[in-house]
């Protein structure tokens, strides 16, 4: 990728000046909606750091006798998660050469777009590494996604009897439920629901997917499905998305993006930056679980 001053400069671009920029074109960035899946919280002014607090349950209550004292009593307990948000940024610097010799009225509009679209992306990423640690994970490598795994997810989310699991941790997960996938795992479950045979005899739902694509947040039993473009295939075709409630995953933000503009006037050059600062974490483990399937490509 290129960074720096190199791609900002006319003599980098002289044999098109005009030609090359003002038909020039940003590249279309990959949908990023992982971090408005999960629960979010602000930290406050002048905090440093955020302690997450879960209530675990307390005991059933018991069956009386009259006359009888109740004398044991319950303690509160509460597990407790530390996020201290770390500073994430990106600079570019553009040269007032590029901006009077480019004819691009935009080229500031357009860094600044893409300043935004990296930050959102590294945010993104962040929370698709947490989806790789969920203890539970359905599919399996080189296995294509089907609907059954879906239905399962569900009923497992809901279970209070969860396998390895106390019924006093965090309880059953409630719905909705979202899950975030690589784009040819939505493939695969666009495949497994498309009643493609005898052509032409097609209806309902599978009609509709044969006329148009997924929508944005289409659903499953229930199951809001989103497209991660930034979910990457490992080197075997695989790839990790996740399914999950919103309080399985958490982030906390210190700020709103802090956007910066400086002029170095011995440079000649506009330096502009995006910064903001954020941390993630898994709040509920079995509030969710790894989507791990193959993601090989279809054509």
């Amino acid at each position: 990728m290129a960074t720096g001053l190199t791609v900002s400069n006319t003599s980098s671009l002289t044999d098109g000046q005009v030609i090359v920029v003002k038909s020039a074109k940003m590249a279309f960035e990959p949908a990023a909606p992982d971090p408005d899946l999960i629960s979010n919280d602000r930290i406050g002014q002048g905090e440093k750091s955020w302690n997450l607090l879960t209530y675990a349950r307390l005991s059933d209550a018991s069956a009386l006798t009259e006359g009888v004292d109740l004398s044991q009593t319950q303690q509160l307990v509460t597990a407790s998660i530390n996020l201290e948000p770390a500073e994430h940024g990106i600079i570019a610097t553009v040269s007032k050469r590029l901006i009077r010799r480019q004819g691009d009225a935009n080229v500031l509009g357009a860094t600044g777009t893409m300043l935004a679209n990296s930050l959102r992306r590294i945010q993104a990423k962040d929370v698709i590494t947490l989806y790789d640690g969920f203890g539970k994970s359905i599919v399996g490598a080189s296995n294509a996604l089907d609907i059954t795994y879906f239905r399962g997810a569900n009923a497992y989310l809901m279970r209070d009897d969860k396998s390895g699991v106390t019924a006093e941790s965090n309880g059953p997960a409630q719905p909705p439920f979202r899950a975030a996938l690589h784009i040819e795992q939505i493939s695969d479950i666009i495949l497994d629901i498309s009643d493609t045979t005898p052509r032409g005899t097609t209806t309902g739902f599978t009609d509709d997917l044969l006329q148009r694509w997924w929508k944005t947040r289409d659903r499953l039993y229930g199951v809001e499905v989103f497209h991660s473009g930034n979910i990457e295939a490992d080197s075997s075709d695989d790839a990790k998305g996740g399914l999950f409630a919103e309080d399985a995953l958490y982030m906390v933000m210190a700020n709103n993006a802090d956007v910066t503009e400086e002029t170095d006037e011995s440079l000649r050059a506009i330096e502009i930056g995006i910064f903001q600062e954020w941390d993630e974490t898994e709040r509920a483990d079995d509030h969710g679980l790894e989507v791990y399937s193959d993601v090989a490509a279809t054509v």
